[in-house]
């Protein structure tokens, strides 16, 4: 996907007798978005801003080694001793597998000459993107941050190249004291290194401003030419983006840790470096009890002084941890971090506040697991059905008021809250809005300028096997129960693909899945980890065809 963002000039920082001013320069495509103010607490502001740009160049996956030549090495013994295995066979099948040999010897020739090619190329795109990394990270970084200016709040986002980790910062309208007018709206920040080495000097004592401010270029102005840059976006990272939204609006276990016992995993962490499995951080939760976190493979047991409130009981266990180091210079300065679990191997939710501003970093279930892979978290978030007019609707309304819950927009424009959230979770997966796990609400957000449009992926495939057992009639509700007390509505389906497989549904009052099972081979062996298997997904548009029926 090309992207190309341009800038009136590059963002930078001046500094004066007033205080340091940071000047972000707005992508020029873009509605005009303006803000001029001073922040307050901006030391705080300046921690989180350098967090953000830490997840945003973090690249955690390990280093895989070249086997290749191993493997060109046994396939050549192997060939070797298959004919010796060939005697007892009839010649029909001899001769086949003779004409296999050759072309089996000819593609190994074929990729003995390719891969010194293949391997000059990998390594030479190694270097250049090392080489950029140290010399010049700007033009190594993926794309600018993205800037919401509500008001309520100015919140900067990005995600990581890695594409399993996802960055926020908000400043809430209480620590921004503004000055002359303000344009609301979302847009590209040009944020350089030259920038972010500027937050290192942040002081105290010292003022900090907060400016964006959008000015048009032309040849006969004396701003200078304009920063333009071509990117080669990959659909992945697009996907990625859209999915963390996807994801963070699923029912979780939510719980509070003292940064205390967050700063003690990381600690243990860095002294020591895990040589065989398992490496995950294990929650064991029960309730009116201090959370207890297990760093493996040592079995090293970590209580928090915080109890945990939650209703759920058991263990969780995460993979990945060793993406948490970007909190380690933000836990000296706050108490409590607040955490949302999604469940085990599933992805995670960290949130900290510093004096007013809050940083997020949302996290994939591994670290090589990012979130465009696997997840298909949207089609869990919402299962109601909906049409573009009401799409429309809602999309005008959080245009004009920038943040709504879903029980807002469902009595501003009379609808259920189920196809609310429906509708605010299409805006969502089209890059046109963004959820806040914490408050519940959606943001108008509008992540490029250019419409949004994806291919296929092999998850896609899924997808499309469940809209066929639709089609062809293989999904039937067996029963539909209702608990008053849980304010839960479970569905037994049966779907007939190969064998006939039971899925479990339940969904919460927003029609939102909150738990979901099935018998099949795929959700055993994954659980919800890869998303939703196909008999779920058929299963999940069969309630919402229902739903749409019924109303």
């Amino acid at each position: 996907m090309q992207v190309t963002q341009s800038y009136a000039t590059p963002s930078h920082a001046t500094s004066s007798t007033e205080g340091m001013q940071f000047n972000f320069s707005p992508e020029l495509s873009r509605p005009p978005v303006r803000l001029d103010a001073l922040i307050k607490n901006s030391l705080s502001y300046a921690r989180i801003m350098l967090a953000l740009r830490q997840v945003v160049i973090g690249d955690w996956r390990g280093k895989q080694k070249d086997h290749t030549a191993y493997q060109a090495w046994v396939t050549e013994q192997y060939l070797k001793e298959l004919p010796d295995h060939l005697k007892n066979m009839d010649a029909e099948k001899a001769k086949m597998l003779q004409e296999r040999e050759k072309l089996t010897t000819l593609k190994k020739q074929i990729q003995k000459d390719i891969y010194p090619i293949q391997s000059a190329f990998t390594k030479a795109r190694y270097k250049y993107y090392d080489w950029l990394y140290r010399n010049d990270r700007d033009k190594w970084m993926l794309l600018d941050p993205v800037i919401i200016v509500h008001q309520e709040a100015v919140i900067i986002e990005d995600y990581s190249q890695a594409e399993s980790a996802y960055g926020r910062v908000s400043v809430a309208s209480e620590q921004l004291e503004t000055f002359g007018d303000v344009d609301y709206g979302t847009t590209n920040i040009d944020f350089s290194m030259a920038l972010a080495n500027e937050l290192y000097r942040v002081r105290s004592y010292r003022p900090a401003w907060l400016k964006v401010a959008f000015e048009q270029v032309a040849l006969s102005t004396d701003i200078g030419a304009s920063v333009e840059k071509k990117i080669d976006l990959p659909e992945s990272w697009v996907r990625g983006f859209l999915q963390v939204q996807s994801a963070s609006s699923l029912e979780g276990i939510d719980l509070t840790l003292h940064s205390q016992t967050l700063s003690q995993v990381l600690s243990i962490l860095e002294q020591r470096k895990e040589k065989v499995s398992p490496r995950s951080l294990r929650f064991q939760l029960a309730t009116g009890q201090p959370v207890k976190i297990v760093i493996d493979p040592w079995e090293i047991t970590i209580e928090d002084t915080l109890t945990y409130t939650g209703d759920f009981e058991g263990e969780i266990r995460l993979w990945g941890r060793r993406r948490l180091s970007v909190l380690k210079e933000l836990l000296p300065y706050t108490d409590e971090v607040h955490v949302k679990l999604l469940g085990t191997g599933m992805p995670s939710y960290w949130s900290i506040f510093l004096e007013g501003h809050r940083f997020d970093i949302g996290l994939s279930g591994w670290t090589a697991n990012d979130w465009a892979k696997k997840g298909n978290f949207d089609l869990l978030a919402s299962t109601e059905k909906t049409d573009e007019k009401t799409v429309e609707k809602v999309e005008k309304i959080l245009i004009e008021r920038l943040a709504l819950t879903p029980k807002e927009v469902a009595t501003t424009l009379q609808l259920s809250t189920a196809k609310a959230t429906t509708a605010l979770q299409t805006l969502c997966q089209n890059g046109q809005a963004m959820y806040d796990h914490l408050s519940g609400q959606y943001r108008w957000r509008q992540l490029l300028k250019q419409d949004i449009t994806l291919t296929d992926t092999e998850e896609d495939e899924r997808l499309g096997y469940a809209l066929t057992l639709l089609k062809e009639k293989k999904v039937t509700i067996i029963s539909q129960s209702f608990s008053e007390e849980e304010q839960l509505t479970t569905y037994h389906a049966e779907v007939q693909g190969k064998n006939l497989f039971k899925p479990v549904i339940q969904l919460d009052t927003d029609g939102k899945v909150k738990r979901a099972t099935c018998t099949c081979g795929f959700f055993r062996s994954n659980k919800l980890r890869k998303g939703p298997c196909m008999h779920l997904m058929a299963t999940i548009m069969k309630i919402g065809q229902s739903s749409s029926l019924s109303s």
